[in-house]
């Protein structure tokens, strides 16, 4: 299978384009930083995504609560990976991943 053919099938709509503002709302509420790594384009030329803490084949939902910035690295390497899992593989603290997924979106997001 091709990339475009994979990226054409059914219900394969990418997560940005699904969310729309909501996904710039969820960057800008993270710093346009990777929430594992620190990672950021600017700093380091990452390509950042947005990745459910409970990944969707588990039954995670895309909302906000549910969804951080990952840089494609982080991203990739967890794959389906439970979070606690993973933040302990990464030595980071897992309550960080889920506070910064709590707080509050921006109101307005920036141009």
């Amino acid at each position: 299978m091709t990339r475009n053919e994979h990226a054409s099938r059914k219900n394969r709509e990418s997560l940005t384009k699904r969310l729309g503002k909501v996904g710039q709302m969820i960057r800008e509420r993270d710093g346009h930083a990777c929430q594992y790594c620190g990672a950021t384009e600017a700093s380091s030329g990452a390509k950042l995504h947005l990745d459910h803490l409970l990944p969707r084949s588990a039954g995670g939902a895309d909302v906000a609560t549910n969804l951080v910035v990952a840089c494609r690295s982080c991203n990739s390497a967890r794959h389906d990976m439970p979070l606690t899992r993973w933040c302990r593989q990464i030595g980071v603290d897992v309550r960080r991943i889920r506070r910064a997924a709590a707080r509050a979106l921006p109101t307005t997001v920036a141009a």
